[in-house]
This record gives structure tokens, sequence and C-alpha cells, in this order.
């Protein structure tokens, strides 16, 4: 743990000479940048803007107004550590500090300094539909890897923001995740491996520490009541929360098709979490641009192969082969004479090392249930266990980002075009 994890007392009572709005601003900056990593700054106007904080759910900037820096020039990187603060007698501010970069190689590190009038901070609050996570090939956390970064995005905004900036809907979604959480994080652990059966589940013991008082254990009983999921309900009224049966019927679950209801539930209720946000693409105009650029793209490959659907969402029906063949984990299914395979296309976007990522995921399911509206099904829904009658993917080698020609860009729509066209040949 860095130093910097936690607010020096000195920094602290200097804050507390700011409003409220700027208190929580000046602390993100000293816990996220002080000590942690280069400050991305710019001048414009003597006034010093930061970003200072980008998360799934939020961002918060600084924009120091007024600003004198006491040596007359301001330096080409920024890296502070010793940040401290005061109040001069002309009613100005001080921030001093020490900067990494500023010193040559040898030399004892120089302070530095700047004066400002008063401080502006903002805070933008985004939808949660552009992910940090980088979407990779190996598909065994998918989808409920995309869900724990929601989570943990909404529960970080309470802890930076305040439970003031939270929606009924967030209130509700940090509920739920009070008791699923210790079983999300087990489950994704690369220790933890699921097979066809509750018994096949296998897991680490040593990780299984937490503890979940009884009216957390009461609230996850009536939520998997609530789903219709009965005996995961009696396992929470009745087990302790590390119990074996419980945890290895919790990950089955999660990973079989009654995990479907689950995610259904919980993704639903965290698109009602940022229903009134901007998409986290909005903070930037290269950003909406490529997205734009992107999704008119997509939509014309789509609607020229018959898809239906818009973006980032498409769905097409076609006519299985007599035998159809499915691969899940190693093992084959064979299936004869069915009536219609439903394949699907979806696009996660997400933001990795600055870069705005547009990442293909594909899915296909051989209907049985007529209660289901496949219709209205994602990829997402096809990585749950049916046997073989779904299985999802990651389509990495069509993955697009902001850094791309337009010519790569290109290619990548000519390769997604000869894949539908296979798809419907298959």
């Amino acid at each position: 743990m860095s130093n910097y994890d936690f607010v020096d007392e000195e920094f602290h009572q200097f804050v507390q000479q700011f409003h409220t709005e700027e208190q929580r601003v000046l602390l993100a900056f000293y816990r996220e940048l002080v000590g942690k990593r280069k400050i991305p700054y710019k001048i414009k106007d003597r006034n010093f803007s930061v970003n200072v904080q980008m998360s799934q759910g939020f961002a918060i900037t600084a924009e120091f107004q007024d600003v004198l820096i006491e040596d007359g020039r301001h330096p080409k990187e920024i890296f502070m550590e010793n940040l401290r603060g005061e109040r001069l007698e002309d009613g100005r501010y001080r921030l001093s500090f020490i900067n990494r970069l500023a010193s040559g190689e040898g030399q004892a590190p120089k302070e530095s300094a700047f004066s400002f009038s008063s401080l502006r901070g903002g805070v933008r609050l985004w939808n949660y539909q552009v992910h940090m996570l980088k979407i990779k090939a190996d598909t065994v956390g998918l989808p409920w890897n995309l869900l724990n970064e929601t989570l943990e995005a909404i529960e970080q905004k309470k802890q930076i923001l305040g439970e003031k900036y939270l929606n009924i809907h967030e209130q509700k979604a940090l509920q739920i995740f009070e008791f699923l959480r210790p079983y999300f994080h087990l489950y994704l652990l690369p220790t933890t491996k699921i097979g066809f059966g509750k018994s096949t589940v296998l897991y680490d013991s040593d990780q299984v520490e937490w503890t979940l008082d009884s009216a957390k254990m009461h609230r996850g009983a009536e939520f998997f009541a609530s789903l219709g999921l009965r005996r995961l309900a009696d396992y929470f009224l009745k087990r302790e929360c590390n119990d074996r049966e419980l945890v290895q019927e919790l990950l089955y679950t999660m990973r079989s098709l009654k995990g479907n209801i689950l995610f259904k539930t919980l993704n639903h209720l965290l698109e009602e979490c940022g229903r009134d946000q901007q998409g986290l693409y909005e903070s930037n105009r290269d950003m909406i641009n490529f997205r734009s650029y992107i999704r008119e793209k997509l939509q014309k490959v789509f609607a020229d192969h018959g898809w239906r659907g818009s973006y980032p969402s498409f769905m097409a029906v076609s006519q299985p082969d007599f035998i159809e063949v499915s691969s899940i984990y190693k093992r084959q299914y064979a299936y004869l004479n069915e009536k219609m395979k439903f394949i699907y296309f979806d696009f996660i976007e997400s933001i990795v090392d600055g870069q705005y990522h547009i990442t293909p995921i594909t899915g296909m399911i051989l209907p049985k249930n007529t209660n289901i509206d496949y219709r209205k099904c994602t990829s997402m829904d096809c990585f749950f266990l049916d046997g073989g009658r779904r299985n999802g993917a990651v389509f990495g080698d069509l993955s697009v980002s902001e850094s791309m020609t337009r010519k790569e860009i290109k290619e990548k729509m000519e390769q997604l075009s000869a894949v539908l066209d296979y798809q419907q040949r298959a």
C-alpha cells in the first residue's frame, strides 16, 4: 500500500477551507495523483486544469484558477510528492510539492510551488456502458467480470463522492452486492474451476475467509427467492455464508442456465442505474466521432446481411445443419434436425491504456424453451451452460480502436462481412 493512499492530516486540514464539493475534488486529487502517477494537466489563460480521476461511473476534474507559478515557468511533466497546502496572507492558496521529474540524474529533488485564487471542481457521471476492462479471448469470466466491474464502480462512486450521488437503483444494486461480492470475486479467480455439475466446482478454500451477518444472509435469501432460485434461498437461510454446499451451489448456478436469470436481473438493474447519465465517450470529442463512425459502419454491414437490431446488439435467425455440432470446454454435442438457430453479435465498449476500444462478442442458441423470446436475447446470454445449445465467444480479431487508420478499420469491416457470409452459409 502506498504512503499516499491516506491523505496527510495537514493537507486534510488545508482542504477544510473549501466548500464541500471542492473538498471532494482536492481529496481525490491527493489520493489519485500524489505519489502515484504523472499529472495530466493543461494550462490556459492562467488556469491549471487537471483530469483527476476517470472511472466507469464518474470523472473528476480540478481547475486551479489564476495560477502563479513561483519559478515563472511550468514544467513539462509533474509527478507530485510531499504535497502541502497553505492559505496566504493575501487570501490566495499555495500548493508546494517535490516534482520527482524536475530534477536531473544525480541531483537532489527540487521543491516546486504555485498559488491560485480559487478552485473549480467538476464531477461528471457516466452511465456504466463503457468499461475499463480489457476484453480477452478467454471467455471464462464472461459475463460476470463486466457485471462485477460495474458494481465495484458504483461502490467506488459512493466511497469517493458520497451516497447523495447515488440514485435509488444504484443504492439497490449496492445492497445486493453486499452479499454477492465475495462469491463474485471467488468465481472470477483463476484458481476456480467449474465443470458440468455442482460436484465439479473446485475453488481455493483459503480464499473463503469472508463473513456475512444474519441481516445480509436474510436479504440474500429474499433476493434468490424472488428469482425462483429456491435452493439458494434455503442455503442463505439455513447455512453459514462460507458453507461448502452453499458456495458450490452459487458458483455452479452462475455458470449454468439458472445463472442467466440472475444475470438478466442484475444487468437490467445496472441499466437503470445509468439510464439518466451520459455515455463516457461523451467526455471527449475524438471518442464521440470515433464511436459515431464505427456505429455507422457496423450498422451498414449488418443491415446489408439482413440482420435485425441496431448498434450495439444484432441478431439473426438461420437454418441449422442437419447435424449441428457444438463444442463446449472440449466436450462435443451433436443435435439432429434442429428447426432454427439464433446468432448474436454485440459490441462492448472499453477504454484501455487511454485508447477507446470496441470489441465484438458473438454467440449462438439452439432454442428448446418456448417460454423464452430468443429474439430479445444477446450474446451475453450464450455464456451459460445448456449442454451445447448455447455457446459464446470473444471475436478479438475484429476489435477496433481509435488509434486505427481508416484503412485498417475498413479491413476490419471487410473481415466482419466475410464472417457474416460464412455464418449465413453454415
